[in-house]
């Protein structure tokens, strides 16, 4: 099972776009965005997608928080305060924006795959059991390049995309 991992969009509408037709072009099963999506009309964007299942959690600037999760919700997706935990395809995920709790939570060795943003860095690194991704940003404000990344759970392998 593909999913896609994206964070800090920061309502770089082109940049979404592309992340789109590159999640649909692989066929993911998910796309978790970690964080700063930023406002709701670059969220809507995400309802394009043909049959990825939209999980996020809210970063530090998102704006309309109440009118983002209603977004969010009209085209079927999810997003959460502060993490996102689950079981999917056998692997246990953590989700979250920021990077204040991730050496605590990869220590711990409960999670398959913990996702994170804030950042803006891209930081893939196995940990033990737990591969850990920050995509770095799908913006170019602040590194000057936008990547998202592909990952099959089943192996966990992963493919980087820039957009």
């Amino acid at each position: 099972m593909k999913i896609g991992i994206i964070s800090d969009t920061h309502d770089h509408h082109k940049n979404v776009l592309s992340a789109i037709k590159i999640f649909n072009n692989y066929g993911v099963e998910y796309v978790f965005h970690a964080g700063d999506i930023v406002s709701p009309f670059t969220a809507k964007a995400f309802e394009k997608l043909k049959k990825a299942q939209f999980i996020a959690v809210f970063g530090n600037n998102e704006g309309e928080k109440l009118f983002l999760t209603s977004v969010i919700n009209g085209f079927g997706g999810k997003i959460h305060e502060y993490c996102y935990k689950n079981v999917i395809n056998g692997k246990s995920i953590y989700m979250t924006h920021t990077h204040h709790n991730i050496p605590e939570i990869t220590k711990i060795q409960t999670y398959d795959l913990v996702i994170y943003g804030h950042t803006h860095k891209q930081d893939i690194r196995q940990e033990g059991k737990t591969l850990v991704i920050n995509p770095g940003e799908a913006t170019d404000w602040i590194t000057g390049s936008a990547h998202l990344v592909i990952l099959d759970l089943a192996d966990m392998s992963y493919h980087i995309e820039a957009l």
